[in-house]
């Protein structure tokens, strides 16, 4: 029973963290539309595959992770840092296509889909310190117990969700381009606002 309701936990706080519009699922949308539905997928089990290690890591070693915070707070200084170039990747890369006339799917996509995934998600430096925020939350109130199949569930949980998000960009990606063109169009710059608007909270919570 506790292994079950450790896996509906981390479910739940991975679609908490991946649900809304950002870094990785609006790349779902971008690798979709520039190289089909499978190589959507593809990219999200990459990407899965990440965000799981990185959930698995916060579960695992939340005490190392308490008794050493100083790593967490390396983990937040660096995110905002590879936000913001990663924003002005997006960005740059925006500009090139709206001054050569290119739409999502005008270059051909090169490269392992899965690779990139994993590349993607492991730059996201965030992951970890929020895995270990909820699991903290959890242990602390006894929602989630502290034994090795509880924490597996979670993780395991972590990466359905996870993979369920990706998955549902992904199959969304055709539908949002016909509802909404203009964020497909435009959607280095949307990503790029998102990453910006990620860096500039991230930096707000660290030195207020």
């Amino acid at each position: 029973m506790d292994f079950i309701t450790a896996l509906l936990l981390g479910l739940a706080a991975a679609v908490a963290a991946t649900w809304f519009p950002g870094l990785l699922n609006m790349n779902s949308v971008s690798v979709t539309l520039r190289a089909g539905r499978r190589a959507g997928y593809v990219f999200g089990v990459g990407m899965t595959v990440a965000f799981t290690t990185q959930a698995a890591l916060a579960v695992f070693f939340a005490s190392y992770f308490a008794a050493h915070p100083r790593i967490l707070t390396f983990m937040r200084q660096w995110a905002v840092l590879v936000l913001l170039v990663l924003a002005a990747f997006f960005l740059v890369k925006g500009f090139r296509a709206q001054l050569q006339h290119e739409g999502p799917e005008s270059k051909p996509y090169h490269g392992s889909a899965f690779v990139r995934g994993i590349a993607l998600a492991l730059m996201n430096f965030l992951t970890v310190p929020y895995f270990f925020a909820v699991c903290g939350w959890l242990l602390s109130d006894g929602y989630l117990q502290s034994d090795f199949g509880s924490r597996t569930g979670f993780t395991l949980g972590a990466g359905t969700g996870a993979m369920l998000i990706f998955g549902a960009y992904t199959r969304c990606a055709r539908w949002m381009q016909r509802r909404a063109h203009f964020l497909t169009r435009n959607i280095n710059f949307v990503l790029g606002g998102i990453l910006i608007l990620l860096a500039l909270v991230q930096a707000i919570r660290m030195y207020r």
